[in-house]
């Protein structure tokens, strides 16, 4: 007995070698079913408005995928993309929320509650003082790179996903790619660095223009960005510009949707061309509004710039800056500033594509909790 107890112990560790193989082989195969799965939760989180349930199921997929094919492999473009758009959205709802809370809040609530026939503090006190300021100026710096700490996550992720795509050649990885851009330009906005943004914005433009059809909305909204950070910059030429280059792109945009209506039989023809077209027309306005805004502010910077020179008896070309790029030093100083920007981001992009495993696997605990509280 002992022996025959053996032999089919034997024979069964034998049967398991051949079974342990095919096993991974397998679990191999699961393992991109298992993340297209959670990509699809993902998505339809984001479209519920759930950021902080896409954000943890975006992250899953993307530590799964890149334990599997490594962190820049082409199966990861689309987790990271993803990962990377939803993190800059709970960013910013973890922002909007921060500035409700502090709405309506006294500035000198403390003050007003010390009463007012005291002048003199004893020691004791004082250190309790002390000691509660020290504890307000470390919550302040807590939440403060926590909110930091999720907008460089988004910006690492994007800027994984856009190498991913922008070594591939096809059209749409391509598109893939300029989409990266066009967040990464959202993620540097949103920290005020507005020079990276408009290049990044810029690059994904480049980008468009060589792929999309001249009435693609996606064009519009890239102008419209490009736009906005010029104004942010005070380049308000420019800013026009590319306003009225989103305007053009809808109008065209509107009369290629007029001809399939135009073509449709019946009067239920073509029901998303029409929702689309009033959805358009409902925009329009709106960037016109941006424009005039633009060149009230132009003239308003303008008028400035020529009363500081004429208070100061200097000429126009004088040190001092001119509006919308006119001869000054100050100009030069810009484009200096803007270099050497550029350059920090260029060397901090490449250091994150060279190493970003922590990427995958961190994910922020409390930012469930944070926004789940405030609503």
């Amino acid at each position: 007995m002992p022996e025959e107890t053996s032999t089919a112990s034997g024979s069964g560790s034998a049967e398991e070698k051949p079974c342990s193989s095919t096993a991974a082989a397998e679990t191999s195969g699961d393992i991109m079913e298992e993340a297209k799965k959670l990509i699809g939760t993902g998505k339809r989180h984001l479209v519920m408005g759930d950021v902080v349930s896409a954000v943890n199921v975006f992250q899953e997929a993307c530590s799964m995928l890149a334990a599997k094919y490594g962190d820049t492999a082409d199966e990861c473009g689309e987790a990271f993309f993803l990962c990377g758009k939803s993190l800059l959205e709970l960013a910013r709802m973890e922002n909007g929320v921060l500035g409700n809370a502090l709405e309506g809040v006294p500035e000198e609530s403390e003050e007003e509650e010390q009463p007012s026939n005291q002048n003199i503090e004893s020691a004791d006190n004082l250190a309790d003082d002390e000691d509660e300021d020290d504890d307000e100026e470390n919550d302040a710096q807590d939440n403060e790179e926590e909110d930091v700490g999720n907008l460089q996550l988004a910006w690492e992720m994007l800027e994984v996903a856009k190498v991913i795509y922008k070594r591939k050649e096809s059209k749409d990885d391509q598109l893939m790619a300029a989409q990266a851009y066009l967040k990464l330009g959202e993620v540097s906005a949103e920290t005020g660095n507005y020079p990276q943004a408009l290049e990044d914005f810029q690059e994904c433009l480049t980008m468009q223009l060589k792929h999309l059809p001249p009435h693609s909305r996606l064009l519009a909204e890239t102008h419209y960005h490009v736009a906005t950070t010029l104004v942010s910059m005070d380049q308000y030429n420019q800013a026009i510009q590319h306003y009225n280059s989103s305007i053009k792109v809808i109008e065209t945009r509107l009369a290629m949707l007029q001809e399939i209506i135009d073509a449709a039989d019946g009067a239920d023809g073509a029901a998303e061309e029409k929702s689309e077209m009033e959805e358009l027309k409902q925009l329009l306005p709106e960037i016109r509004e941006k424009v005039e805004d633009a060149k009230e502010s132009q003239k308003t910077a303008s008028a400035a710039s020529q009363a500081i020179q004429q208070t100061l008896g200097t000429p126009s070309t004088s040190t001092f800056p001119c509006e919308n790029g006119g001869p000054s030093s100050s100009t030069a100083f810009a484009a200096t500033s803007q270099t050497s920007v550029t350059t920090s981001e260029s060397a901090s992009s490449s250091k994150a594509v060279s190493d970003i495993s922590h990427l995958v696997r961190k994910k922020p605990a409390s930012q469930s909790a944070s926004v789940e509280s405030s609503s």
